[in-house]
């Protein structure tokens, strides 16, 4: 008898683009919703959560795969994940050099604090831009 906690899983990591990422065998998926970060192994109950701009690692065997998720849903039913995201890069699809740019004009700008300063963006695209780093290991 297979045990239903570490059989794998299917996933697919969704953006209006299409499918950014597919994969079956997977034994964990690990994101970030609004109240913190949460594990998922095949036979969890169905969930929707809404999701955080945070990476997804997703777990199979000795290899992990992590992803950045702009905000979006996680979906748990019957041993499929599924995650729909408006925005979502694989880690080797990060232009480094570019999200460090960002992160430092981000920063600029929310120390200077003009009157004119959407701090609500600024602060969006700061976090999107440790986002990429941290996803490439580069922060």
């Amino acid at each position: 008898m297979a045990d239903t906690l570490t059989s794998p899983m299917h996933v697919e990591v969704m953006s209006p683009d299409g499918a950014v990422f597919t994969a079956d065998s997977v034994d964990m998926v690990v994101a970030h919703a609004a109240d913190g970060e949460f594990a998922v192994m095949k036979g969890h109950l169905p969930l929707v959560a809404a999701l955080t701009v945070a990476p997804v690692r997703i777990k199979s065997g000795s290899k992990e795969t992590t992803i950045a998720v702009f905000n979006g849903f996680l979906e748990i039913n019957k041993d499929i994940v599924n995650i729909v995201a408006p925005q979502v890069e694989l880690a080797e699809d990060i232009d480094v050099a570019r999200a460090q740019a960002a992160k430092e004009r981000a920063e600029k700008r929310l120390a200077a604090r003009t009157a004119n300063l959407d701090v609500d963006r600024a602060q969006l695209a700061l976090a999107r831009a440790l986002l990429r780093l941290k996803v490439t290991h580069s922060l």
